[in-house]
């Protein structure tokens, strides 16, 4: 009760625009359908289809006065479906992880098994930005990498690959100090504190300790990073630039384990721009090679702890080692863009295909219909990896078709 009054004071502050500059809302409606494998383990949950209805309501609010800026933003949720009861079943299976940030700034006003009522604190955080220096801190967010679907250097909370609402990352607490140098170069660090569990002390091996250094090297951009992330060491170099017309990122990251094995991940991906029949269009591959994968005979409940630990705090999203993405955004006219995307694994031949629909009426008002499934055979990284060997029951993304309407004030 305590955490819902503090998350509601946050919201009347918001709604008090006499306090700060104006409020900004953003209001999300929309539904989904999906459709699992009579031998996945949504079947074997009981829910084999289900139909979800959401609501969300984010109140975004800043005040800056000379080189401060105080920032904030909660979100309400409202879900009602099968999605709800599917959630926490799922949540029961799942090996437990550590809390994602320091403080629980999340609560549930009221749920049942179908539905659930939510208030997150979202963002709040303080800045100092004056000349070549900038302080924040607080609950926020940072993305780093040059991933366009993979994002293996984004270690904060990345989104998945198959995410379709990328609008706005969680809110984590941290603090994040950057320095500007005047030939466009600079250099960030980020402390992220996190618990081993919820309530619990502060724990250094669950925590983040990352530096990252931006270069200008004539044409191409680079970047370095070193980071203490939840135990382990990643050093992860990063380098860009033109070909023509088009634009490339290249990223090698090298894992030193607190258990004494190593791991490397590598990420390549090339993106051009043109038309096509009189529309526009930008179009890219991505390869994404990934260190901690393994092949598709090994079932679930036998995966290396390393990558079951990183699928479970969500760094990431796929247990196979190799996998080559390819998308375009096509502009049908200036309001309609469709936007498909196919992910393979280079390992099995399994894929994972997306599209996705945006129309806008007007700048402040979208309507999007996603559509997404997998192809594959049992047993493969998109057909379905086995929960445990011999149970013939697998672990696969649905089908999947959802509408959602999205307005901007």
């Amino acid at each position: 009760m305590d955490k819902l009054k503090a998350i509601l004071a946050a919201s009347l502050l918001l709604a008090t625009p006499a306090l700060a500059d104006p409020l900004r809302v953003r209001l999300d409606f929309g539904g989904s359908f999906d459709w699992a494998a009579p031998d996945s383990i949504d079947a074997a949950l009981g829910f084999a289809a289900r139909q979800t209805l959401d609501a969300k309501a984010r109140l975004m609010w800043q005040a800056n006065t000379g080189p401060w800026r105080v920032e904030m933003q909660t979100l309400l949720a409202y879900q009602a479906g099968d999605n709800v009861g599917f959630s926490t079943a799922m949540a029961v299976l799942a090996p437990p992880s550590p809390p994602p940030s320091f403080f629980d700034l999340t609560t549930d006003i009221s749920s049942s098994a179908s539905t659930r009522l939510s208030l997150t604190l979202d963002r709040l955080s303080v800045s100092y930005a004056s000349g070549n220096v900038v302080l924040k801190f607080g609950r926020q967010a940072v993305t780093w990498g040059a991933g366009l679907v993979f994002n293996p250097s984004d270690i904060i909370a990345p989104f998945s690959p198959a995410a379709i609402d990328t609008a706005y990352k969680p809110g984590v607490e941290m603090l994040y100090g950057q320095y500007l140098f005047d030939n466009g170069n600079d250099i960030a660090a980020v402390l992220v504190p996190r618990r081993a569990v919820t309530d619990g002390p502060l724990d250094w091996d669950q925590s983040t300790l990352a530096l990252r250094a931006s270069l200008l090297l004539g044409a191409l951009d680079g970047t370095a990073m070193l980071a203490q992330d939840r135990g382990d060491t990643l050093f992860n170099l990063a380098l860009g630039g033109p070909l023509g017309g088009a634009a490339w990122n290249v990223e090698l990251g090298q894992w030193f384990l607190a258990d004494g094995s190593t791991a490397t991940n590598a990420l390549v991906n090339i993106s051009n721009s043109g038309s096509l029949a009189d529309m526009n269009i930008t179009y890219f591959a991505e390869y994404f090679r990934n260190g901690f994968g393994v092949n598709t005979a090994t079932p679930l409940d036998a995966l290396p702890p390393a990558l079951a630990s990183r699928l479970a705090t969500g760094q990431l999203f796929n247990t196979g080692q190799d996998f080559l993405a390819l998308g375009a955004q096509l502009g049908i006219s200036a309001n309609v863009t469709l936007s498909p995307v196919v992910i393979a694994s280079l390992n099995d031949g399994s894929v994972f295909a997306n599209v996705k629909l945006t129309i806008s009426p007007s700048d402040n008002f979208d309507i999007s219909v996603n559509t997404s499934k997998s192809f594959g055979p049992d047993g493969t990284e998109f057909g379905g990896r086995e929960t445990t060997a011999g149970s013939g029951v697998y672990l696969r993304a649905p089908t999947t078709v959802s509408l959602r309407l999205s307005r901007y004030f």
